[in-house]
């Protein structure tokens, strides 16, 4: 917290909900937008900011009141009630707060792929960009949650550029296909169905599975939206979403990506259109769920969803300890520059009667007993650590 400037998140994420919980607060366009304008209604909040992702839920307020924390938290949980149409005091266990210098703190990290399923992974720096020109477009970011998340991407891309935190980076639709892998042995021969690669997961599904030696790929995909080279064209077909039945038969993979509210895949349809006892890796990178987890109890079925994608990802992080903690440490630097740009924006009162001031001293007693008595009015009125903060910037 400075001066009476708050800035107060609220966050589900997979490291604290689980993933049927998360999917109460996968909110579309329109109920972003509505939570948006909702929100900035309330005479407490000046501004707010939605960052939703497969992972996690984080909705970023900036108040001029910092003494109404709990009830802003209030605030928020009532108009997300009135949006999810339950009653949150069952979750609430589930929901985690940061004020001020945790919360920049947060999102300086998240922006970085620190606190990612996978650490260092770049689909998350786009999202958090998405989210702030999302509330511009709705009015509801002004002077500070700009400065905030500009500040923040532009930390993220210097940490991603002086760290190797991001170049063994892998998506999670990159340990998806990993994961499949190592219940197939080898995709040679084999065939993959991806439903919604138009999407951004998707899409990235689909680009990691150019890479493999699959014979076909079959996707659901709007046609304008594709960039491939012919050769890749001549192992990829395009399906319509209503025919994705027809093809599962033929896939040994099947990914489902969309960001629709039902079920692609239901476990009875996916029963009526496969060879009883035939090997199939299913995968739901989808929050709400896309496919039937009830699949996971056919024979020879493998079922993967977001929740299962976490255990995969420890190994990879692990191998980036030392580029964590370099991140860490940039991080740490950009929130200290963020939090004396907010105290001195909310103190330019200050500066300017200071200044006021001191020019009328000057014209009265002369610019070197006007400073002297500026230095001897600091070490009298001020702190050990401000006054030797003082000598240090003087000392530069």
């Amino acid at each position: 917290v400075w001066g009476k400037r708050m800035i107060l998140l609220l966050s589900l994420s997979f490291r604290n909900t689980p993933q049927k919980i998360r999917e109460y607060f996968a909110f579309g366009n329109e109920d972003k937008k509505r939570l948006l304008k909702s929100l900035c209604s309330e005479e407490l909040i000046d501004e707010a900011v939605v960052l939703i992702t497969c992972n996690r839920t984080e909705i970023y307020v900036s108040s001029g009141n910092d003494k109404s924390t709990s009830s802003i938290i209030n605030i928020i949980l009532e108009k997300c009630e009135d949006i999810i149409g339950i009653n949150i005091d069952n979750i609430r266990d589930y929901l985690l707060f940061y004020t001020g210098k945790s919360a920049v703190s947060h999102l300086y990290k998240v922006s970085a792929g620190l606190d990612s399923m996978l650490v260092g992974e770049d689909q998350i720096l786009g999202q958090v960009k998405d989210a702030i020109e999302f509330a511009r477009e709705c009015d509801t970011a002004h002077l500070y949650l700009n400065t905030l998340f500009r500040d923040a991407v532009t930390e993220a891309k210097k940490i991603k550029t002086e760290t190797m935190i991001s170049k063994s980076g892998v998506s999670t639709a990159t340990l998806a296909l990993r994961a499949a892998k190592d219940v197939l042995n080898s995709f040679s021969g084999k065939n993959i169905l991806i439903i919604g690669a138009s999407g951004k997961i998707g899409d990235i599904v689909l680009k990691n599975a150019l890479s493999y030696d699959f014979e076909q790929i079959y996707v659901t995909r709007r046609r304008h939206n594709i960039d491939m080279s012919p050769n890749a064209m001549d192992r990829v077909s395009i399906i319509e979403y209503n025919d994705r039945y027809d093809y599962i038969k033929n896939a040994d993979v099947i990914v489902s990506a969309t960001s629709g509210p039902h079920f692609t895949l239901t476990k009875e349809h996916i029963q009526e259109n496969i060879v009883p006892g035939s090997k199939k890796v299913f995968i739901d990178l989808a929050v709400p769920c896309d496919i039937d987890e009830r699949v996971s109890n056919l024979d020879n079925i493998y079922y993967y969803n977001m929740d299962d994608m976490k255990k995969f990802a420890d190994e990879n992080n692990e191998k980036k300890k030392i580029s964590i903690e370099k991140a860490n440490a940039m991080t740490d630097e950009g929130v200290e520059k963020f939090l004396k740009w907010a105290l001195f924006q909310e103190n330019l009162k200050v500066f300017s009667d200071a200044t006021e001031n001191l020019e009328k001293e000057m014209a009265r007693i002369g610019e070197k007993k006007t400073l002297e008595h500026l230095f001897y009015k600091i070490r009298d009125n001020g702190s050990l650590e401000a006054l030797q903060s003082i000598i240090d910037v003087l000392s530069i």
